[in-house]
């Protein structure tokens, strides 16, 4: 097993002989049990030490496990005879020897890689799960299909497990991410919003997992709206709800709900002074809001909290219509991502998980996402657990993180954590913050959880585009794509500023980069054609993860459309419609 503190030995430009996997990992294949073997010459089946009596029925195995597999026994018996036959007769003469001794070494290299083997494969099985896993980025990719829509820029791509699932037009279709084939078509009618999907046109932290089943909601002809359930084969449910409720799709087929209820909820002027603050009616008093989630298809609550009015910041219960301020209470901001849901509205502010685990802490006004803190965010990390603001300050001025770990435990970071855009579908234990002008990774080991692993002195991050291989990909202060290794922090490369043209947005970079795509070897990153206004296109640029050398690049004549992976494949909204990458 490869040490932490080392990097991934079959990571870009490590070819080192003595770091390669051990092939141990060969049990791990789905449908190979582990109890098998294979008779030796006595026909005898060597004894499971340490193992149960009875295993677990396996899974069907597939056609690659049940090759490697196959495999795998071959080289065992190969290897165990070729022992038997050492034992019965070894050679006197120093021909015979040397030939045993290059027998004996092709056996050794035969077990080496199978293991290495079996290893790539679980490797590439864990990246295709990856929002930004792509099967192959080694060739500039060309159009595989396409389809035609008739409002393609209002359309969202959505994944969904081995489907792609293409919104717009008031119906979802359920295209082969491969090749464009239409499996389903349902309608939702016009206006409908499905999801859940990451912020369009922003990249960074919020990408989500495939929606297993789809939820979209949209008005209905009773003045209520209806809520359409799509599984990935196309199977529908639908049913109706309250129209005065907002509610939102979330992941694992959930709908949440946010409803104001009591208090003053009537629009009506409010004052401003001089300076153009607003001041709120003497004896205000707001709603409360309710945070609701159930399982979209049925209705069935999962959990519910009630979230009561508190002492509020005037500007979050004032809008401006035709700039004239506006007392307005029931002016509501939600984010719903894979595992956060966030609210913030007049008086009200709260953040959950999924399962409705409060994170911040209702008794204290002022603990993020405190009312009308813009700094307050929390965010899933890739690899389990989430990410919230403390209470201190860090050199930046904002307060610094804490990282809540998959086991329960925490560590309390100097400064803000850097979550990765794209990453390998494996954790190398630590996580990367920065603090001030440095770069640091910390320990999320139980056993040293919260252990500065290295510093990188030198290194502002603004942004962890990728975290795959062993090498961490950042921008820097200056616009500059850096890279350095994952166990020690050494430089790796470094790409120029002028490459992304990033410009004074460096610190903002997902304003300019709308996401980040790697198979492994090579990382893909959608970059607007310019910091300026008078720019306008978007260029596909592909970064050698071994050296930093731009592998290739497409210059598209419009502006950002979503581009998404689904099972390894890339699809693209175009101005005609979608079309499949390849």
């Amino acid at each position: 097993m490869t040490e932490r503190t080392q990097h991934d030995a079959t990571g870009p430009g490590t070819p080192d002989p003595e770091k390669v996997h051990t092939f141990d990992l060969i049990d791990e294949v789905p449908g190979v049990s582990d109890n098998a073997s294979s008779p030796g010459d006595d026909g005898a089946a060597p004894e499971a030490e340490g193992r149960p009596a009875e295993e677990p029925t396996p899974r069907e195995p597939g056609r690659v496990a049940v090759a490697l597999a196959g495999a795998r026994v071959a080289v065992g018996r190969t290897a165990r005879r070729g022992a038997a036959a050492v034992r019965r007769r070894i050679p006197a003469t120093r021909r015979g020897k040397v030939l045993l001794a290059v027998g004996t070494a092709a056996v050794v290299v035969l077990v080496v890689a199978a293991g290495v083997l079996v290893d790539t494969q679980l490797r590439h099985r864990e990246l295709l799960a990856t929002p930004g896993g792509v099967r192959t980025l080694a060739e500039k990719p060309t159009e595989q299909w396409s389809i035609d829509l008739d409002d393609p820029i209002s359309a969202t791509l959505i994944r969904m497990p081995g489907v792609l699932a293409v919104v717009g037009g008031g119906e979802v279709r359920g295209l082969d991410p491969a090749s464009g084939e239409a499996r389903w078509t349902v309608d939702v009618g016009d206006g409908a919003s499905c999801g859940p999907v990451a912020g369009l046109g922003s990249a960074g932290p919020g990408a989500v997992e495939p929606a297993d089943p789809l939820v979209c909601v949209g008005p209905s002809g009773a003045g209520a709206q209806e809520v359409t359930v799509i599984d990935p084969d196309g199977v529908v449910k639908t049913r109706e709800v309250d129209s005065g409720v907002v509610v939102v799709p979330a992941a694992d087929g959930g709908l949440v709900s946010f409803e104001l209820t009591g208090g003053d909820q009537e629009p009506r002027p409010v004052v401003v002074d001089k300076l153009g603050a607003p001041h709120l009616p003497k004896g205000f008093v707001g709603p409360d809001l309710v945070v609701r989630v159930e399982d979209a298809g049925t209705g069935a609550e999962r959990w519910s909290e009630t979230v009561p009015f508190g002492a509020p910041r005037p500007e979050s219960c004032v809008s401006y219509d035709e700039n004239e301020p506006t007392l307005d209470p029931g002016a509501l901001a939600w984010d719903v991502r894979d595992a956060v849901v966030e609210v913030q509205g007049c008086g009200v502010s709260a953040a959950f998980l999924r399962d409705g685990t409060r994170l911040d802490d209702p008794k204290d006004p002022d603990d993020p996402p405190a009312d009308g803190m813009d700094v307050a965010s929390f965010a899933p990390l890739p690899d389990g657990g989430w990410v919230a603001p403390g209470t201190g300050s860090a050199d930046s001025g904002v307060p610094n993180d804490v990282v809540h770990l998959p086991d329960g435990g925490s560590v309390t970071l100097d400064g803000q954590v850097l979550v990765p855009w794209a990453s390998d579908g494996r954790d190398p234990g630590l996580v990367l913050e920065r603090v001030g002008a440095e770069t640091v990774a910390r320990s999320t080991d139980e056993g040293d959880a919260g252990a500065r692993l290295w510093t990188a002195p030198r290194l502002a991050a603004t942004a962890l585009l990728a975290r795959v291989s062993g090498t961490a990909v950042v921008v820097d202060e200056e616009g500059a794509v850096r890279a350095v290794d994952l166990g020690t922090g050494a430089d790796r490369w470094t790409l120029d500023p002028e490459v992304l043209s990033l410009g004074s947005m460096a610190w903002i970079a997902q304003s300019l980069v709308f996401g980040a795509y790697t198979d492994g070897d090579t990382l893909l990153l959608p970059v607007s054609a310019g910091p300026d206004d008078e720019a306008t296109g978007l260029r596909l640029l592909a970064i050698d993860l071994r050296d930093g050398s731009v592998r290739w690049e497409i210059e598209q004549e419009t502006p950002y459309t979503q581009l998404v992976s689904v099972d390894g494949y890339l699809a693209q909204i175009t101005q005609q419609g979608v079309v499949g990458l390849g």
